[in-house]
């Protein structure tokens, strides 16, 4: 079966914006806004494999649903201007990635990405599957639609069995219980003094808005509850009406919106480019190159980086190098080449050490697990202490998580950290300069 991956352009930009810390350009271009959005998709696609992309976007202007409700969304805040100046180019990032990119005026990106769930979910071959940061989006869980709900650590894959187990309705019921229960977040009024729990027995026990309100008096015993709700049943219709997923949005034919793309390399780099994304058209585009047994041979690729095992005893470098050692195998990453020896003993990477100036990470803890003084060790850079004067207010400083955020990199070998200190080093030692703290 065919996968179907649909973004939430607006919340994945949105969450990303606000979980990383501001990034610009030398110019002075927000830029962190864009830099999560694509480490996302690129995680996304990589677990998901999906054939077919697609991200939807809001556009300015008044929905249907304004229409009906003046003040829909009315407490909510303006975008910020550093948020709203990097749209565009999450717009362009996607289209370069081969999503296609899907707006439509008076609609809502949700009412788009519902709309084309529901298109696959007619031609019976496809899974789709929904990312978001947006609980609305649970209303269109269905047996071959799975909304990935987006969170700090790992994404809450809501599945129809998953989403019964959590809420004790049905995904089609949802809406209902919006009805009721109202939302701050979009300013839906729902029934004033129903919260979430009182709303989700009430629908469990009717099956549905309309079955409520056929006979009140048969799905509660609170009398308070039974004056509300009698009360409030205007406003429960109408906010059924602003939280339903309109899903019959004029959208492509099938044909279209189910076919492969495909990305373009060439316009996905100079957007790399323009933004200064070091290392993020690699992570898309990268490519294995043939590990040569002699650290001097050629290596052909085409990527821009090339392994090839090594003896670190055997290795001189005339500039720093950025150097990994993680107590078993040893990586020496210089000029767009990693050098690695696994297994490497002590007395090798001793011998390395005493011959070469290195850039590293942590420093203080490289001494301490080789058993040797500063004077034995030749650094030119650590890039913990660098990051550290960028950002003092971190807690920790792992590499791992210095490489997601400079170098756009998740290492998971010795010659892929070795990379990533080289690249981090490239960014923060340039911020360093502009802040005026290189001698520090």
């Amino acid at each position: 079966m065919k996968k179907f991956l649909i973004l939430d352009g607006n919340s994945i930009v949105n969450r990303a914006f606000f979980g990383i810390r501001p990034l610009t350009t030398k110019t002075g271009l927000p830029t962190n806004a864009v830099y999560g959005f694509l480490t996302i998709i690129r995680k996304h696609i990589e677990s998901l494999r999906p054939d077919y992309l697609a991200c939807a976007f809001d556009v300015h202007a008044p929905t249907f649903r304004h229409k009906a409700f003046e003040e829909y969304k009315g407490t909510r805040k303006g975008m910020p201007d550093e948020l709203k100046a990097q749209m565009p180019y999450a717009k362009r990032a996607a289209e370069a990635l081969g999503f296609m990119v899907l707006e439509r005026p008076g609609y809502e990106a949700d009412d788009i990405i519902g709309t084309a769930a529901r298109m696959a979910d007619k031609t019976e071959e496809i899974e789709t599957y929904i990312l978001t940061g947006d609980r609305d989006s649970l209303q269109l869980v269905t047996e071959r639609t799975t909304v990935l709900l987006a969170k700090t650590k790992e994404d809450v894959h809501f599945t129809r069995e998953h989403f019964i187990s959590e809420y004790g309705i049905t995904p089609d019921q949802f809406v209902d219980v919006k009805a009721l229960m109202g939302d701050s977040s979009d300013n839906i009024p729902g029934v004033a003094g129903i919260g979430e729990k009182t709303a989700l027995k009430l629908i469990s026990s009717a099956g549905s808005l309309d079955a409520l309100y056929e006979d009140v008096s048969a799905h509660t015993t609170s009398q308070s509850v039974v004056k509300k709700l009698t009360e409030g049943k205007e406003s429960a219709l109408l906010s059924r009406m602003l939280a339903k997923i309109f899903v019959e949005v004029p959208l492509p034919e099938p044909e279209e919106l189910f076919s492969h793309r495909g990305g373009n390399a060439e316009e996905f780099a100079a957007l790399c480019r323009e933004l200064e994304f070091i290392g993020m058209e690699r992570r898309f585009t990268l490519e294995h190159c043939p590990e040569s047994k002699e650290a001097t041979s050629d290596c052909e690729c085409k990527s821009e980086i090339c392994t090839s095992e090594a003896k670190l005893a055997d290795l001189r470098f005339n500039t720093p190098v950025s150097f990994y050692y993680d107590g078993e195998n040893a990586a020496v990453y210089s000029d767009g080449k990693v050098y690695v020896e696994r297994g490497a003993s002590m007395d090798s990477v001793k011998s390395f050490l005493s011959a070469n100036t290195i850039i590293c990470h942590d420093y203080k803890n490289l001494l301490r697990t080789l058993c040797l003084s500063g004077a034995d060790v030749k650094c030119e850079f650590d890039t913990m202490l660098a990051a550290y004067l960028i950002n003092p207010g971190k807690s920790k400083y792992l590499l791992a998580d210095l490489s997601l955020e400079y170098s756009a990199n998740e290492p998971d070998s010795p010659e892929a950290y070795a990379a990533a200190i080289g690249e981090i080093y490239a960014k923060t030692s340039a911020i360093l300069e502009e802040y005026g703290m290189t001698r520090l």
